[in-house]
């Protein structure tokens, strides 16, 4: 999809969204996972940037011009080159629990200074066992191998 796909395509789900709670906020962020395939025509490499940097400009655009709207740079923290790539997996495709640890860490790091103490948040996400924490990507990468 092109930009300006993205961003219509967006506007219109924030729209119905808010129309439903005026108060809804949204953060948006990007996936870090590259793309494994395409059907662009175009190298699987050149597809990954494009469709990142679309997606990217359009969480950029809708943030700076709506203010219940921000933006979390998941995507920069781990591609960051200041990491050296040290984020991802020896497959180059998937994040380590190293890399989802430190995003999640700075997620809500930012979040209480921005907005003050998340004490109902942190003692939920104590709660939970650390092998009960999924990163999504992971378990619809389960679902998605559909060799017969």
């Amino acid at each position: 999809m092109s930009f300006g796909d993205v961003r219509t395509e967006l506007r219109a789900a924030l729209d119905i969204l808010r129309k439903a709670n005026p108060k809804l906020q949204f953060i948006l962020t990007v996936s870090p996972v590259p793309l494994t395939a395409t059907k662009s025509g175009k190298h699987v490499l050149v597809a990954t940037m494009q469709s990142k940097s679309v997606l990217r400009a359009v969480a950029g655009h809708i943030a700076d011009r709506n203010e219940y709207v921000d933006y979390f740079p998941s995507y920069e923290i781990i591609s960051s080159p200041v990491f050296r790539g040290g984020f991802f997996e020896p497959n180059q495709r998937g994040v380590t629990p190293t890399g989802v640890s430190f995003v999640m860490d700075t997620f809500f790091r930012e979040l209480e200074r921005k907005f003050g103490p998340v004490e109902a948040a942190a003692d939920a996400s104590s709660a939970m066992a650390d092998e009960d924490l999924v990163c999504e990507e992971e378990l619809l990468g389960a679902f998605g191998d559909k060799r017969t």
